[in-house]
C-alpha cells in the first residue's frame, strides 16, 4: 500500500509538472491566449493534500491552481483543452486557466479573486454538516490570502460552527512580488489560526508524505466532528508571480536554494534509496505522462471552438428559466 502510494505521488506530481511545462512552452510560442499562473515546484503541497482526500470531499484553488485541480482529479486532457479555449475543456472555454471548475470531482473552482475559495468551501463545509455527511472542505490559498477579511471571516465562522474544514496555505514567501514581512503585521500566521481556537501546524510543503500526512489528520479529525485545522505549507514557485514576470527581482541566490529543494527529485531520491521502484520504472511513468501530454495538446489544438450563442449557456440550473431571463422575459 504505502509502495503504490510514493508511486502514485510520483506519476500526479509528474503529471502536473508536465502540463505547466507545456503550457508554458505553448504561451511563449503564442499558442494560448488569456493568462498563466504556474506552480511548478508547489506540487507537493497540491498532491499531498488533495489525495488525502475522498472524491467526494471538495475543494477550492487559486488563480495558481492547475496543480490542485489536477491533483484532485480533472484530467489534463479537459485541463489543456480549456487552456486552449476549446469545447471540449473542463468548463467548455468558459473558465480559462484562473477558473477550472469540476463539480464532478468535488472541485469548486480555482477562482482569480484572491482568498475567493475560502468562504465558497466554507459553505460546501457548512451543507455536508447540515446534510450530516462525513464530507470535508479544503481551501487553498496563498500569502497575499493572509491579509484578506474573508480569510479570517471564513477561519472564525468555520470554528463557531465547528465545520470540517481544513485551511491550506501555500506559503510560498510572496504575495505577487511582495514579502511577506512587507504586508503582515505577523510573520508567523499559525498563530492566528490558534487564536481563533483552531490546531495550527506548519509543515514543509515541499515534501510531499509531510504534506500528505498531516492533511490525513486534519480530515480524520475534521470527519469525526472535531472541526476545522489550518495547515500552512512552506514551499516556493520557480517562476515569477505570472507568465509575464521573469521573476529575477528574487535573490538568485533564494532561487537557487529552492530549486534544489524540488520536491520531485526529493521523491524521487526516497523511491530509490527505500527501494521501492528503480530508474527505468521512474523513467517510464515519465515518458507515459509526457506522451499522454503531448497527445492531450495535438487533441485540444484540434478540437473546435465555442459559438458565440454557446456563451449564453450553461449559466442557469433551470435551462428554459435561463432562456427567458437572457431574452429578458418575466413569468
Amino acid at each position: 500500500m504505502f509502495m503504490s502510494l510514493l508511486l502514485n505521488f510520483y506519476r500526479v506530481m509528474t503529471r502536473i509538472r508536465t502540463f505547466e511545462r507545456a503550457a508554458y512552452e505553448l504561451y511563449t510560442g503564442g499558442k494560448l491566449p488569456g493568462f498563466l499562473h504556474l506552480s511548478i515546484g508547489q506540487e507537493a503541497v497540491s498532491v499531498g493534500a488533495c489525495l488525502a482526500l475522498r472524491a467526494d470531499d471538495t475543494m477550492a484553488s487559486t488563480h495558481r491552481g492547475h496543480g490542485d485541480t489536477i491533483a484532485k482529479g480533472v484530467s489534463v486532457e479537459s485541463a489543456m483543452a480549456e487552456l486552449f479555449g476549446r469545447v471540449t475543456g473542463t468548463c467548455h472555454a468558459k473558465g480559462g486557466s484562473m477558473h477550472i471548475a469540476d463539480f464532478s470531482q468535488g472541485i469548486l473552482g480555482a477562482n482569480g479573486i484572491i482568498a475567493a475559495g475560502v468562504p465558497i468551501t466554507v459553505g460546501a463545509a457548512l451543507s455536508a454538516k447540515y446534510r450530516k455527511t462525513d464530507q470535508v472542505a479544503l481551501a487553498f490559498f496563498g500569502d497575499g490570502a493572509t491579509g484578506t477579511g474573508v480569510l479570517h471571516e471564513g477561519m472564525n465562522m468555520a470554528m463557531l460552527w465547528q465545520l470540517p474544514m481544513i485551511f491550506v496555505r501555500q506559503n510560498n514567501r510572496y504575495a505577487e512580488s511582495t514579502p511577506m514581512v512587507e504586508h503582515t503585521g505577523i510573520v508567523d500566521v499559525v498563530q492566528w489560526a490558534c487564536g481563533y481556537g483552531m490546531p495550527g501546524v506548519r509543515v514543509d510543503g515541499n515534501d510531499v508524505l509531510a504534506v500528505y500526512d498531516t492533511v490525513s489528520k486534519a480530515v480524520e479529525r475534521a470527519r469525526m466532528g472535531g472541526g476545522p485545522s489550518f495547515i500552512d505549507c512552506e514551499t516556493y514557485r520557480w517562476y515569477g508571480h505570472n507568465i509575464g514576470d521573469p521573476g529575477t527581482w528574487r535573490p538568485k541566490e533564494e532561487i537557487d536554494a529552492w530549486r534544489a529543494k524540488d520536491p520531485i527529485a526529493r521523491l524521487k531520491i526516497k523511491i530509490l534509496e527505500d527501494g521501492i521502484a528503480g530508474e527505468a520504472d521512474l523513467d517510464e511513468i515519465e515518458a507515459e505522462e509526457q506522451a499522454r501530454m503531448d497527445a492531450a495538446v495535438i487533441a485540444a489544438e484540434a478540437a473546435p471552438k465555442p459559438e458565440l450563442h454557446e456563451a449564453l449557456e450553461g449559466l442557469y440550473v433551470d435551462e428554459q428559466l435561463g432562456q427567458m431571463a437572457i431574452r429578458g422575459v418575466r413569468s
